[in-house]
């Protein structure tokens, strides 16, 4: 339906966890639910600003799997393998947090 398209999911960052280079950061995805799925991971991920601050606006790279009237079902194991803390990759999220890239 979709074959290889990727695009971008909003996604709030929550704190700096590891100043180390590169940085790695805290990040959240709100589903269609409003459940709040926790990731950790570099900050080049789902940035290209380096002068993060808790409560920013990042973009994570991923695919549409499947889609309803509102809602698409995302999988994020593609392209950048981000994983969410509870060791999920694929989420229902509303129409309205991707971007296409």
């Amino acid at each position: 339906m979709y074959g290889n398209e990727y695009f971008s999911c909003k996604v709030d960052i929550l704190k700096i966890v590891d100043m180390s280079f590169p940085i790695f950061v805290e990040f959240e995805l709100v589903d269609f639910r409003g459940i709040r799925h926790h990731f950790i991971d570099k900050a080049p991920v789902i940035s290209a600003d380096y002068n993060l601050v808790p409560h920013c606006i990042g973009y994570m790279r991923c695919r549409i799997i499947s889609e309803t009237d509102s809602t698409f079902v995302i999988d994020t194991s593609a392209p950048d393998d981000i994983e969410s803390l509870e060791g999920y990759y694929q989420f229902e999220v509303n129409k309205e947090q991707l971007l296409s890239l």
